[in-house]
């Protein structure tokens, strides 16, 4: 089972309406979670943007057992101190992974939702151990723009997707 954790201010309507996506992507229960605050702390008034691995840790707090996976989806821009930002952060030891919505936006309502949900099944595919991927279409490439983001599309290459099984199964029979 997967949840789903509206972040600070998201409107839970974005955040439910990945719900269908992941169950497809990842043939599993999806369910919402309860509201986790964004947490003070991950704020950086110079960069006017919020530290995700800060938010990753209150997502490890609120993770519940009988969650597979915990997805934070917050509406904040998030990074980490190596890069300008991040679409989102994941941490496979701990099953936690966060994105945001904030670099997504459009008016054009499908494609918004396609991004959020690329980006959704990216970080899930991390917290499953995936890396990035050389093929410019798996959704597991790294994407650093907009563009690339559109262009890699929700799907995993075929070597992903043999990897996530492979780590599925593991973490289904622990």
């Amino acid at each position: 089972m997967i949840a789903l954790a509206p972040v600070g201010d998201v409107p839970a309507a974005e955040v439910a309406a990945l719900v269908p996506v992941l169950t497809e992507a990842f043939g599993t229960e999806v369910v919402m979670a309860p509201r986790v605050s964004l947490p003070p702390e991950a704020y950086d008034a110079r960069r006017r943007q919020h530290r995700s691995t800060v938010i990753l840790d209150v997502l490890a707090r609120a993770r519940r057992p009988q969650w597979e996976r915990l997805l934070g989806v917050a509406d904040a821009d998030l990074f980490v101190p190596e890069l300008n930002f991040v679409f989102g952060e994941a941490d496979s030891s701990r099953g936690v992974a966060v994105f945001s919505l904030a670099r997504l936006r459009t008016d054009d309502l499908a494609l918004f939702r396609r991004r959020a949900a690329t980006e959704a099944i990216h970080e899930l595919g991390h917290t499953w151990g995936l890396g990035h991927c050389r093929d410019v279409h798996c959704v597991m490439w790294f994407s650093n723009t907009l563009a690339e983001s559109d262009r890699k599309g929700t799907s995993f290459c075929p070597a992903h997707a043999a990897q996530l099984a492979r780590a599925r199964g593991r973490s289904r029979s622990e």
